[in-house]
């Protein structure tokens, strides 16, 4: 890309399909996006030339991200450790939370977890191979039980008809 400077950020899979979904194959950042206003919190110029491997080891894979040339002048192109992690974070909990709000929005109309993730993996932008299947039904039930939310399966591992607005109601 003529006047931009790449990143690679080190990041979970399915951070980097999110943020591909949403921006693109290569993603440019501006401030006109709530991601772009992110990353350019936390550029900084290297301070530590001594410090250049940092333990990535949650991290699966990078994301290359584009900054025009008057960003990186006037702010960096670097990610310490601490942004770095802060970033992760961030993405983290912006993803979950908009995957909460759609599986949940699902489960009142229809109370399958299994039967509504492929049309929130498509929304998402998220494929099996970034995000297991078995890690986003783990990470969606802590949160029903978190919340009070009621449990979609009882203790026996069985479907639990009486769980659903509909079934309650005798639909």
């Amino acid at each position: 890309m003529e006047n931009h400077i790449s990143i690679d950020i080190p990041t979970k899979s399915y951070i980097k399909a999110y943020i591909i979904h949403l921006l693109g194959e290569e993603p440019v950042m501006t401030k006109k996006h709530w991601i772009g206003n992110k990353i350019f919190d936390i550029l900084n110029h290297k301070t530590n030339e001594r410090k250049t491997v940092y333990s990535s080891g949650r991290y699966n894979c990078k994301l290359r991200i584009y900054i025009n040339m008057y960003v990186f002048l006037k702010r960096g192109a670097y990610l310490n450790e601490t942004n770095l992690m802060n970033f992760n974070l961030f993405m983290e909990k912006k993803v979950k939370q908009r995957f909460y709000e759609l599986m949940d929005d699902r489960i009142e109309i229809f109370p399958n977890f299994l039967a509504n993730l492929p049309e929130i993996r498509r929304k998402l932008g998220i494929d099996i191979d970034a995000w297991e299947d078995q890690s986003m039904q783990k990470v969606y039930y802590r949160y029903r039980k978190k919340t009070g939310k009621p449990p979609l399966y009882n203790s026996s591992g069985e479907r639990d008809e009486n769980t659903g607005r509909f079934f309650q109601n005798g639909f």
